[in-house]
């Protein structure tokens, strides 16, 4: 009677085995597609992101003198750990750089009608025509930011409003 019990322990502990190890195959292949799903999402949206932000220069550059708007924008993209935007003159556009983890990075460059745009405010320079605009780098950032894009003389110039 003795040798039953322990059979059945030793059963029910090779079941239990076998369902966790389908449990740890299965979970392993949802969350690498959840991983990747994630991945393409924040590709989609940075990509979304640089495109309407080129479209709004453009509108600028299309509607001359005077022409002045507030844009707002998203200050974090879901599944990326930091980005960077960059109004790029000498390209003609609007340079994404994304940082994913993992070694994970990804570019994009949407063009611009025109080269000549400028940046006002929390600018850097790179001197080779290059413009720092946008950087998410802090966890805490407020979910929407907003900038001026104005049209001056035929110079189209993003200004970026600080939050808070």
């Amino acid at each position: 009677m003795r040798s039953a019990k322990g059979q059945e322990a030793a059963e029910l502990m090779l079941v239990y085995a076998t369902a966790f190890a389908i449990f740890l195959l299965f979970y392993s292949m949802f969350a690498q597609q959840y991983a990747n799903a994630v991945r393409q999402q924040a590709f989609s949206d940075g990509i979304s992101m640089a495109d309407r932000i080129a479209s709004e220069l453009d509108i600028a550059a299309r509607a001359g003198d005077g022409y002045q708007r507030r844009m707002t924008y998203a200050t974090s993209i879901p599944g990326a750990l930091n980005y960077t935007f960059k109004i790029n003159n000498q390209s003609g556009s609007v340079d994404l750089e994304m940082d994913l983890g993992n070694d994970a990075n990804f570019s994009y460059s949407s063009p611009t009608l025109t080269r000549n745009i400028t940046t006002s405010e929390l600018r850097y320079d790179a001197g080779d025509g290059t413009g720092f605009w946008l950087v998410n780098l802090a966890i805490e950032s407020p979910p929407r930011g907003s900038a001026y894009v104005e049209n001056v003389n035929g110079t189209v110039t993003v200004t970026q409003m600080r939050v808070g």
